[in-house]
């Protein structure tokens, strides 16, 4: 995985570099004595964008496909239960850019989720529904590239999970491409919140064994995850959507961090994880 992270940052590293130089190059010809503290500011600007351009790939890079996650549970027989899920009819109430951003995130986990169960009726629906956001955030050409194949396949479980994941991904693509991290970041996030939501929601009335040891093992490694994401918000705390939900994200690793392995799992640990968990998902979808 370092193979591949350290390349895609350094890309990252020389293109807000060449943006900076470009820039001074312009300051140069339309001034010939630039004001120095002006190019402090300008130093000062560039090397905060490159650690959060270097902190938000480096979170990507260990990030696993939220779809391994579903998937597991699925393949572990959990039953299907629509009634964790963010119910579409919310959406006409998400005004804010940060609502906007962390709901698109948590409703393409529920929509991949649907898509896993074979709930075609659901998946439409929040295929709809992630649509409009899409639009919102003025992403949905990226979101359109995949519709015609969405209905092509929308009795093809693998095929619709797999454009899923890869409508998110190009949708992260754009955002960074187009220097919206920050929206990025909080899309991000309503993922990872969603995934730890639906995950212990599921498992927490259930025996650890053998069986199901490597989705426990998961939910643990949930908490490194949450490491990525504070250490990515620390460079977004001037944004206060980002500071507020920093501070939710710290107290929820207390949690995380009370457990010491995974084989400390039990109905009573994944109970205390429940209520965290659900506290700031709530705070995400009112």
């Amino acid at each position: 995985m370092k193979k591949v992270l350290f390349p895609i940052a350094l890309t990252g590293l020389l293109f807000f570099s060449s943006c900076s130089s470009d820039n001074k190059q312009a300051e140069s010809e339309s001034n010939q004595m630039p004001d120095s503290t002006v190019l402090v500011e300008d130093s000062a600007t560039k090397k905060a964008k490159e650690i959060l351009d270097f902190k938000f790939f480096y979170t990507i890079a260990n990030l696993p496909s939220p779809m391994e996650m579903i998937n597991a549970i699925y393949q572990n027989e959990v039953p299907f239960n629509k009634e964790m899920l963010n119910s579409p009819s919310n959406e006409e109430k998400y005004n804010t850019a940060y609502k906007k951003a962390v709901n698109y995130g948590i409703y393409g986990i529920d929509m991949a989720y649907a898509a896993f169960y074979g709930q075609n009726q659901d998946l439409l629906e929040y295929y709809s529904t992630t649509r409009k956001l899409s639009e919102k955030l003025n992403v949905q050409e990226t979101f359109d590239t995949f519709t015609q194949r969405f209905r092509e396949n929308a009795d093809n479980k693998d095929s619709l999970v797999s454009m899923i994941d890869r409508a998110y991904a190009e949708t992260d693509s754009y955002l960074r491409s187009n220097h919206r991290l920050e929206v990025a970041a909080h899309v991000l996030a309503g993922s990872i919140m969603e995934v730890q939501f639906l995950s212990i929601e599921l498992m927490k009335n259930e025996n650890p064994t053998k069986a199901n040891a490597a989705i426990f093992e998961k939910i643990y490694n949930q908490k490194l995850y949450l490491e990525n994401l504070i250490s990515l918000f620390d460079e977004l705390k001037k944004y206060q959507s980002s500071k507020t939900l920093q501070t939710q994200l710290i107290e929820l690793k207390k949690s995380f961090d009370a457990v010491k392995s995974p084989a400390d799992l039990n109905k009573a640990t994944m109970a205390g994880l429940s209520t965290a968990v659900a506290k700031v998902r709530a705070e995400m979808i009112q």
